[in-house]
């Protein structure tokens, strides 16, 4: 579906892709990035001889450029894990002009495809270089094999369009930002229906939803780089996200703060907040604040603080910039969390 390619992804899908991986990268000194679970896990599937293993720390740019510094030569990085061990992964081949080849332990986000590399400076994200996974690995038997909620989660980086593409017209009709492309608008609309639909399948997780969802990645990357710009799947659910993630300093699962944003800025921009709430149940990915170890007072804080947030950081326009959010929004949008959302709420108690 691709409008112009400018990119081409090298992806294996399969069972037990250790062989493969092994062959293409024999008499390679291989940086390994992981973390501890998956390395005990895993340990035996990626077993040769010249290995450094790197566990995964921070997307902190001067750690992780400290960290750059104690590395042993290596001929190829792989990235073996969530989206944090790929970003790393990705940052360390980036910085030493190495291939890149990504092993994904689940589908949580889109990390495997995107190639600019997300690093965080003092706790806000900023894009930094370029690097392009040589081979992505996609390993039924590995992804099968992580906790339902991981692969679940996944869905965020598509559902997101719902809101991106909201904002990108807003911003394309007042002259902000980048023209909106019809064609683009509507092969992007049609991807979001198409997960939409499949929402049930994609919670119950199979070989044919992981693909769904990479395919959906992968068309978002190649979009990406052929137009430059990615304001028709980042919007203001992930300016939410990256806020909230600013001012309480936690480290989150991708799926489920994504997913609340979503909910929250449909709210916002009043956009079809009853189907949406409808598929985001039905993701059975948990977005009230217990399940992510946050509380209401923390997304509240959020909401109030995007605007400046936005402002201060050059993310593309959306409804944030677009005018202020009142304290009537913000409680609705905390009730509908609260009442269609949070097992964990007595009725009534939401704090007034």
């Amino acid at each position: 579906m691709g409008m112009g390619m400018g990119i081409q992804y090298q992806i294996n899908y399969g069972q037990d892709l250790g062989g493969l991986i092994t062959s293409k990268i024999q008499r390679h000194k291989v940086l390994l990035v992981t973390n501890q679970v998956i390395w005990e896990k895993y340990s035996e599937y990626i077993n040769f001889d010249d290995l450094q293993v790197l566990f995964t720390s921070s997307m902190e740019a001067d750690k992780l450029e400290a960290e750059h510094q104690t590395l042993r030569d290596f001929d190829l990085a792989i990235g073996m894990g969530g989206g944090m061990a790929l970003d790393i992964a990705k940052y360390h081949a980036w910085k030493n002009n190495k291939p890149l080849f990504q092993i994904p332990t689940a589908i949580s986000m889109d990390a495997m495809f995107s190639y600019p590399i997300a690093l965080r400076y003092q706790g806000k994200v900023r894009y930094m270089g370029e690097k392009f996974p040589d081979q992505i690995f996609c390993d039924f038997d590995i992804l099968l094999n992580a906790p339902k909620i991981y692969n679940r989660s996944g869905i965020c980086d598509l559902l997101s369009c719902h809101t991106a593409l909201f904002d990108w017209k807003l911003s394309s009709s007042l002259g902000k930002n980048r023209i909106m492309e019809q064609e683009l608008y509507n092969a992007v609309d049609s991807r979001l229906k198409e997960v939409i639909d499949k929402v049930d399948q994609i919670a119950e997780v199979s070989q044919s939803s992981i693909r769904l969802l990479m395919d959906g990645f992968q068309f978002v990357a190649e979009e990406n780089y052929r137009t430059g710009h990615c304001q028709f799947e980042e919007g203001s659910e992930h300016f939410f996200y990256y806020c909230l993630e600013a001012l309480t300093q936690k480290t989150f699962i991708h799926g489920q703060v994504i997913n609340l944003g979503i909910l929250l800025m449909s709210i916002l921009q009043d956009n079809q907040v009853a189907m949406i709430v409808d598929v985001l149940k039905r993701t059975k990915v948990p977005i009230y604040p217990e399940s992510m170890d946050i509380s209401y007072q923390d997304i509240e804080r959020a909401l109030y603080a995007c605007a400046g947030f936005v402002e201060e950081n050059p993310y593309s326009y959306s409804i944030l910039n677009h005018r202020p959010v009142t304290s009537l929004e913000v409680n609705n949008a905390l009730e509908i969390l609260q009442k269609e959302f949070d097992p964990t709420f007595p009725p009534n108690k939401f704090p007034k």
